[in-house]
């Protein structure tokens, strides 16, 4: 059947429904991947000896409506920040062959910008673990999404002026194809294509004076007016390729990403290879309690990257004692570890049992080569959504505390 996930949902392992689908929710967290198996549900086999077995068999029961409207009757879910204001994106999905292949269309409204990008994406599915996806429009690219999602970033924006990304603008097309590879503890996603971007710099510039409506911190330093890095205007056309490993066994979990673009032409005409790397492993330790590490990290070999390709790091989501994105470049690593202790013998009606978390956080980055790390360390506690954290610059004694929601890092 299906598997809802609601807001606030910790899974340590995998979320997978057999016959139905797995409805993600940004406000939670799956660590081990996600994994919807639609065309297969579950039988009951009688053995020869009279015993009973469970087995699968193939579905094949598809949508075979041509045109849906997902969302709300077309319209997706919206997002905030300080260059698009609100991204309102609509538009229909056309699906074929039984929903083997599909079409979204979208017209994506930019309120500060006062324009609709459109973008197309095309998915098919070519068996169980083949796939193809082409995408292609015009967009407000990020390199900084892994900070957080866009609901959390949204929020952040909304409530008080800061957004935690910087941005340009491209028109881009790209082209992928997948390959799953399935055991009965990991799962392999390996993926190779092609990508063209023609990238130009993005509002807010230095000076600007008006921006999207914040609840606080309308004219901080670092709120919705703090000015985007330029980038190199022109075509950047490259090779791209992937490997996705999820592995879950006995409680302990781990996700590995690699990205890989080779650049056939850019704007400066530099020659590069530049490699952005997502890991997580958790596993636990004595009684309920646990560790979790996480790291980003951009590797560039070659000549120095354009700065469409820089990524940045520093204040909320990565070092909370330095300014935000204070530090950026080709070059880039970021590492958290939290000791996480529940408190069990402690529960509170209705909002459960606390939390007590050690963290250490370390990260830089810089332009041609990475500069001496910089560290945080300190304390969680959290109940139900409620979270208080404290961290300390060792090396300057610069502290951050700060109180807020758990439903993002």
């Amino acid at each position: 059947g299906d598997l809802f996930l609601h807001p606030g949902v910790n899974i340590a392992s995998r979320a997978m429904a057999i016959g139905g689908g797995v409805y993600e929710t940004s406000l939670g967290q799956v660590h081990g991947g996600i994994f919807s198996f639609r065309e297969f549900t579950y039988r009951i086999a009688a053995l020869p000896d009279g015993t009973l077995a469970l087995d699968y068999e193939l579905t094949d029961v598809r949508d075979t409506r041509v045109v849906t409207l997902p969302g709300f009757y077309g319209v997706r879910i919206p997002s905030y920040d300080r260059t698009n204001g609100l991204s309102f994106p609509f538009g229909p999905t056309l699906a074929f062959d039984t929903a083997r292949y599909e079409i979204d269309l979208l017209g994506v409204y930019r309120s500060q910008l006062g324009v609709v990008d459109p973008q197309a994406e095309v998915r098919g599915t070519i068996g169980r673990r083949l796939t193809v996806q082409l995408r292609g429009g015009r967009y407000t690219p990020t390199n900084e999404r892994w900070i957080y999602g866009d609901i959390p970033n949204s929020l952040h924006v909304i409530v008080s002026g800061t957004d935690t990304r910087n941005y340009y603008r491209a028109d881009r097309a790209d082209a992928q194809v997948a390959w799953v590879l399935e055991s009965s503890t990991a799962r392999f996603t390996i993926s190779a294509g092609a990508l063209a971007e023609r990238a130009r710099s993005a509002r807010p510039d230095t000076g600007a004076r008006g921006g999207p409506w914040s609840l606080f911190g309308r004219n901080a330093p670092m709120g919705r007016l703090r000015p985007n890095p330029h980038v190199i205007p022109g075509t950047i056309t490259s090779g791209i390729g992937g490997v996705v490993m999820e592995w879950a066994d006995q409680g302990v979990t781990a996700n590995v990403t690699a990205d890989v673009e080779l650049p056939f032409s850019t704007p400066n005409d530099s020659r590069f290879v530049q490699t952005t790397l997502d890991a997580f492993v958790g596993f636990p330790t004595f009684s309920t309690q646990s560790v979790q590490v996480e790291s980003h990290a951009i590797i560039t070999a070659g000549d120095t990257a354009p700065p469409q390709r820089y990524s940045y790091i520093g204040g909320a989501g990565t070092l909370p004692t330095f300014d935000l994105l204070q530090f950026g470049g080709d070059e880039l690593f970021w590492a958290e570890g939290r000791y996480i202790i529940p408190i069990d013998r402690l529960r509170i009606r209705y909002l459960g049992s606390p939390t007590f978390t050690l963290r250490y956080i370390t990260g830089g980055a810089g332009v041609g080569k990475l500069p001496t790390l910089e560290q945080n360390v300190g304390a969680r506690f959290a109940l139900s959504f409620l979270r208080v954290d404290y961290l300390i610059d060792p090396a300057s004694r610069r502290s951050n505390f700060s109180i807020g929601l758990s439903v993002f890092r």
